[in-house]
């Protein structure tokens, strides 16, 4: 006999993000699941055998708090962007796409930085909950080019002292954020926002 449930909450709370609709669970202790380079939404359960337990958990990061069952509340990477993930160009008629010169292989590290879709495995994979990959990532994929040179003496230190701001915790070089990363974001961006926060610090380039 089922229990009587009226009245009762018993929907399971989830929330997506506006980008890849990417659902912020751990699937079997691996954040977004054991499949390599494959976000949640990608998932299927043909990649599961008959009979397997599938034990799905939120993030866990204090700068994640749980609002709910599965909702997780990831609006620290928003107020992260908001520090200074943007660029500034002149108003008015937009520029030919060819009027600034971007050297092709700078253009492909930028294009693979900006692949990141702020999903946030890299903190929960992170024994130290560090967001050290994602800053890294909106940061290199401006630093890379000329349109992002503006901003460059302020983007990485306003983002990084956002990102402590949150509460997200200190890189120590484990690497677990570059294994679970669904876009498998390099951490080599990480040793460019190191060289981008030291550049700013100094206020020279490096």
């Amino acid at each position: 006999d089922l229990p009587d449930l009226r009245g009762l909450d018993v929907c399971v709370a989830l929330k997506r993000s506006q980008t890849g609709h990417t659902l912020p669970v751990v699937l079997n202790g691996q954040p977004h699941g054991p499949n390599k380079g494959t976000a949640t939404c990608q998932l299927h359960m043909r990649f599961y055998k008959d009979g397997d337990i599938i034990v799905i958990e939120p993030y866990r990061a204090s700068a994640f708090p749980v609002l709910k069952d599965l909702a997780v509340d990831r609006s620290a990477f928003d107020r992260i962007i908001q520090a200074g993930g943007y660029i500034s160009v002149s108003t008015g008629a937009p520029q030919d796409g060819n009027a600034i010169p971007i050297e092709k292989d700078q253009a492909a590290k930028s294009f693979d930085a900006a692949a990141c879709i702020g999903c946030g495995a890299c903190v929960a994979a992170c024994p130290n909950a560090s967001a050290m990959l994602f800053v890294s990532a909106k940061v290199s994929h401006l630093a890379l080019l000329p349109q992002g040179k503006v901003e460059a003496q302020r983007r990485a230190q306003a983002m990084v002292r956002q990102m402590d701001e949150e509460g997200f915790g200190m890189c120590s070089n484990v690497t677990a954020c570059e294994v679970e990363c669904p876009k498998e974001i390099s951490v080599t961006n990480i040793a460019r926002l190191n060289r981008e926060y030291l550049s700013a610090s100094l206020g020279s380039e490096v």
